[in-house]
């Protein structure tokens, strides 16, 4: 089978990086069982140069975007229609793979153009995205944006999706039932697997006889990070061996280190930073109780990868009872989960963990045997095959 993929993300080595891992998972895996797969970045990524241009063009953004956008964005549909077309001609693809992008509807007209057999990705709900987080002010042509996309979500021979919660929320918008379904996002259990500490990490940080809590992330709008806060204090302080390590983005670690500024414990906060992907293996090695505090929303649709390389890894879980985390992790027996915007329940699951060797290495094994069975980038790759297949057969049928 030859499946052609566009994924349309912006800087997959930065901001990106945590969907664009995703992407290049999933491709391997469908690989791996013998399909050609053509992954193609549709979009031009940032090369870390600074031209005058550019200066100009970042002067004026500030005081543009949020008129030009959405005009931006539509426009991009043009050039990319072509582009598209001729890749699409020239690798005769069985399946047309797109991910479902904000403002897109190039593939939606070269779907119906070319007659191909379309599974659309949809990894988030980008309308829903624009509106609620990251272009709240921006102009917009009314309700375009989600008309296109419930309309390549319709013209689709298939919807994958990450969660049962995303899943509902386009059946409420009118897309039909049967022709979604659901694959969560999974870890790479070759890469995240038990082991013992990283020598090198856990001598740097002075970690050796040291219970350590881990976080790892990207951004502070869906972390819940802030929850985490007075309760590191009341830990810290009342456990001298218990240390603290926080692997992210710069801003999610100058938010939560300065919060622990002039305090006697302050050695015991580690804000390490962004790693690169592949070490952070190492750093989830030297963590004892990892955790993932989401925030309550109303609509939480996400389906979490960290959660998955944690588990792969044989970690004790503490996390937020919110969406696919509460379905996923079983209550005292492969992690605890809390209510969100309770610090106390978050406090007590982890000094249950702290005091109790044998519970983190029940929760890990437990955690890991999952993984193994079920949680994994391989199974990811096989369901979707599975729907590719499905959709072959029905074309064939018709």
């Amino acid at each position: 089978m030859v499946i052609t993929y566009f994924n349309y993300l912006w800087d997959i080595d930065g901001i990106s990086a945590g969907s664009a891992i995703k992407g290049k998972e999933f491709v391997a895996a469908i690989r791996r069982l013998g399909h050609t797969v053509h992954l193609e970045w549709r979009l031009p990524q940032p090369d870390g140069t600074v031209t005058p241009q550019k200066k100009v063009r970042e002067g004026l953004k500030r005081y543009l975007q949020n008129y030009l956008r959405e005009p931006k964005i539509l426009a991009a549909n043009i050039p990319h229609l072509w582009q598209e077309y001729r890749i699409l001609r020239l690798q005769k693809p069985d399946i047309f793979f797109p991910r479902l992008e904000y403002g897109n509807f190039s593939c939606l007209l070269l779907s119906k153009m070319l007659g191909l057999p379309t599974v659309v990705e949809a990894d988030c709900p980008p309308t829903h995205e624009w509106k609620e987080f990251y272009a709240q002010d921006a102009f917009r042509f009314g309700d375009l944006s989600v008309k296109l996309e419930l309309a390549l979500l319709n013209q689709a021979d298939a919807v994958i999706t990450q969660s049962n919660a995303l899943s509902e929320y386009y059946i409420r918008q009118g897309v039909a039932a049967e022709k979604i379904h659901m694959i969560t996002n999974a870890a790479d259990i070759r890469k995240f697997q038990p082991k013992p500490r990283d020598e090198e990490i856990e001598a740097r940080y002075d970690l050796n006889g040291k219970t350590v809590i881990g976080w790892v992330g990207a951004g502070v709008s869906w972390t819940g990070i802030d929850v985490l806060i007075d309760v590191a204090h009341q830990i810290l302080q009342e456990n001298p061996d218990v240390v603290f390590m926080l692997v992210g983005s710069k801003q999610t670690m100058d938010f939560f280190g300065s919060r622990f500024d002039g305090a006697p414990y302050r050695d015991r906060v580690l804000p390490v930073g962004m790693v690169p992907h592949e070490k952070i293996p190492d750093y989830v090695s030297c963590m004892d109780i990892v955790l993932a505090p989401y925030p309550k929303f109303d609509f939480f649709y996400a389906s979490s990868m960290k959660l998955f390389e944690y588990m792969a890894a044989g970690k004790a879980i503490v996390a937020t009872r919110v969406g696919q985390i509460a379905e996923v992790i079983d209550e005292g027996e492969n992690g605890f989960l809390f209510e969100p915007d309770t610090p106390q329940e978050l406090k007590g699951n982890i000094e249950k963990l702290i005091h109790s060797p044998e519970l983190r290495e029940k929760f890990g094994h437990n955690a890991r045997r999952e993984s193994e069975r079920e949680w994994n980038w391989d199974r990811v790759g096989e369901k979707m095959v599975a729907v590719f297949e499905k959709v072959l057969r029905a074309r064939q049928s018709r």
